[in-house]
């Protein structure tokens, strides 16, 4: 009988369930609406009823969370907050971001959110944006590695991240 090694068991329950849980799919009795500022979660059975839930303002990050947020996104012109570091991303959708930002040949932060869950919670409350990884370019957020891709894809993000080096000298 071929068993797995308890390590690499371990592997792919982090490499699985770190990332996929934010990302999966709304199932056919549920659907997510995203608006400027708040997420809507409609749930319902037969016939569309359901309940509402709504992710506002009312979870937001303690000041001093925030603070040390705000400070982070001021004093680097590329900042990633993502799950691992630069050298050992725990996460495929934060190994492709990183991936994307060594391809401009740029040297830019990281925060490992796994290791202070305050900075976990407080950057999607600070963003309003519900996953990680999520990017900043010269304080301003650009979103998460689906967009990273396409910003990558049609140019954009190289023209940002020039800015951004232009800001560094």
């Amino acid at each position: 009988m071929n068993r797995m090694s308890p390590l690499l068991l371990l592997v792919g329950l982090l490499n699985s369930t770190s990332c996929t849980l934010a990302f999966s799919p709304a199932t056919s009795s549920s659907r997510t609406l995203q608006r400027c500022g708040s997420t809507t979660t409609t749930t319902g059975g037969v016939g569309g009823g359901g309940s509402t839930l709504r992710m506002s303002d009312a979870d937001e990050a303690s000041s001093p969370t925030r603070e040390r947020i705000q400070s982070l996104v001021e004093a680097n012109p590329v900042l990633l907050f993502m799950k691992g570091t630069k050298l050992f991303p725990q996460c495929g959708f934060s190994n492709t971001a990183c991936q994307i930002l060594q391809s401009y040949g740029i040297d830019f932060h990281t925060v490992d959110v796994l290791a202070d869950d305050e900075i976990r919670q407080g950057i999607k409350t600070f963003s309003q944006w519900p996953t990680i990884p999520q990017l900043y370019v010269c304080g301003e957020f650009i979103g998460g590695s689906d967009i990273m891709i396409e910003m990558y894809q049609s140019g954009e993000l190289g023209e940002m991240i020039e800015k951004a080096k232009a800001d560094m000298v």
